[in-house]
């Protein structure tokens, strides 16, 4: 955990040193403003998923379209799984928790839709990549997984009172969390943030 928050912090640093270093952009301000909080659920009968996860995002507008713009977000996430005794996924006669540790980087297409001087909303897709760095399961190390996971995002952003967000979006990952080619997640995500 501690290995996972300095990484964190260090990869902020480095955006935030180089956003000072080119004038032109401001990625400090964005890093900052940016932040967010977000959950993950999603129970169905072979399993229950819940995420906890922070993190930033840089982005720009494109060119072509003022309503239009990418962002690239960094976040770290705390999984638990609990996969049921009677479900598809059951590993033995009781229910047993997996929780997983990981970065994901989601690289994002939005458009703005509506925006006026206190409210705005916008719709967003792209894709995911995760990297799972640390698994437990039953508290003991588990390392069956694919380390590397690759999903989709797609939702809507609203702003509120000028300054706060909140987005909620569904998330799919094609790639089987499990090396034995099982366990393909899907979840809806709600976060809030500045």
């Amino acid at each position: 955990m501690k290995r996972a928050v300095i990484i964190f912090l260090i990869m902020s640093t480095i955006f935030s040193v180089w956003g000072a270093e080119n004038k032109n952009t401001s990625v400090g301000k964005q890093l900052f403003k940016n932040i967010n909080i977000g959950w993950d659920v999603k129970r169905t009968s072979d399993y229950r998923w819940s995420d906890f996860h922070i993190g930033t995002a840089y982005g720009q507008k494109f060119d072509f379209d003022s309503n239009a713009s990418w962002q690239v977000g960094l976040n770290y996430n705390w999984n638990k799984y609990t996969l049921f005794r009677d479900g598809n996924l059951a590993l033995s006669t009781t229910n047993s928790i997996l929780r997983t540790q990981s970065f994901t980087v989601p690289l994002i297409a939005s458009y703005r839709v509506y925006k006026s001087f206190f409210t705005g909303v916008n719709v967003y897709t792209g894709p995911v990549a995760e990297l799972i760095l640390s698994s437990t399961l039953d508290r003991a190390p588990y390392y069956d997984y694919n380390a590397l996971q690759l999903g989709w995002t797609i939702g809507t952003k609203v702003r509120f009172l000028a300054i706060f967000s909140a987005k909620l979006a569904y998330n799919f990952y094609p790639t089987p969390l499990f090396r034995d080619g099982t366990f393909n997640r899907s979840a809806v995500s709600f976060s809030v943030g500045f």
